[in-house]
């Protein structure tokens, strides 16, 4: 199938006597193609750099996280002694 794809194309062009109009918007669809497969590249690096500042930053985010629950978790028990020590004064008070 393909040559004779190739066959019929050969007669086709074969019969035209000036093919400089052809290997021109041939040579025009090349240049497309190259500027095409440029910006796609250019596109992935842009995304390449995006993913990896995103992910930088959600490492960054999960890290001051953490720290802020850590915190949380420090500040309850600390109020909770306090609570228990506020309980225990007024248990120890003397009655009258």
């Amino acid at each position: 199938m393909a040559k004779a794809s190739l066959y019929a194309f050969l007669v086709m062009t074969a019969a035209c006597t000036d093919l400089k109009p052809m290997e021109a918007r041939i040579d025009d669809l090349q240049q497309q193609v190259n500027k095409l497969q440029a910006d796609i590249a250019k596109s992935a690096s842009n995304a390449a750099a995006a993913n990896n500042a995103t992910a930088a930053t959600a490492s960054t985010a999960s890290g001051d996280a953490k720290q802020a629950l850590s915190i949380a978790e420090s500040n309850t028990a600390a109020i909770d002694k306090l609570n228990a020590k506020i309980d225990q004064m007024f248990k120890k008070r003397p009655t009258e």
